[in-house]
């Protein structure tokens, strides 16, 4: 189904600018995870940085809705689940930065740069996960590449289980300061939402619309 709506997308002046606006939100997304990361946990970086990068997203997301929705206006019968699709999509990339964003805000709660021990390996474990996934969910979004994409679902379940079993490991843990505990526990449930709207994106390329987000049939 994807392989058809992507096609017709190159065929649509309106709709190709669209899908490429939406490659370029989740590239900067992308950089604002990095961004985060790398000021969470070295604290390499000016705070300011993530909301000008936000500010982009946003933007594109506001010009992504008008392209479709002026598609939409000259040709109503062509393309409506392509159009949704695009429309769906977007809403999950802002919300990548979103949580890039509240990465970035519990360098304001915790102790300063993060121990060394456990948790900080199964993070950086998790970062590397997350950062070589955006672009390749990026190359199987834009290239329809439904075999990658199925590949990278099993990627984010992996990434899911990993965080839900280290959360459950900092209920039990007594070593841990407060502070640290809750930067920890949010920051392993930040990980873990990033990587469902990145599920989400890669299920677009082979689920049919109503199974957006949902393993494949």
């Amino acid at each position: 189904m994807f392989k058809k709506l992507f096609s017709w997308w190159h065929e649509e002046i309106l709709l190709r600018q669209a899908l490429d606006d939406s490659a370029a939100a989740l590239d900067k997304a992308g950089e604002m995870f990095s961004f985060a990361m790398d000021l969470l946990s070295e604290g390499m970086g000016e705070k300011q940085k993530i909301y000008d990068m936000d500010q982009e997203v946003n933007a594109l997301q506001i010009d992504i809705r008008k392209k479709v929705l002026e598609h939409l206006t000259i040709s109503p019968e062509q393309d409506v689940t392509a159009s949704l699709v695009l429309i769906t999509i977007i809403v999950d990339i802002e919300r990548i930065g979103d949580f890039a964003k509240n990465i970035v805000e519990l360098h304001n709660m915790g102790p300063g740069k993060l121990r060394d021990g456990r948790y900080v390996k199964e993070i950086q474990t998790i970062r590397e996960k997350i950062e070589s996934a955006i672009p390749a969910t990026r190359s199987a979004f834009v290239d329809a590449d439904a075999g990658r994409a199925k590949e990278l679902l099993a990627e984010f379940v992996w990434v899911g289980h990993k965080c839900d079993t280290v959360l459950e490991a900092l209920v039990g843990d007594e070593s841990l300061q407060v502070r640290e505990a809750v930067v920890y526990g949010l920051l392993f449930r930040y990980l873990k939402r990033i990587s469902a709207h990145l599920r989400n994106i890669a299920s677009s390329v082979v689920n049919p619309f109503h199974r957006l987000g949902y393993r494949p049939d």
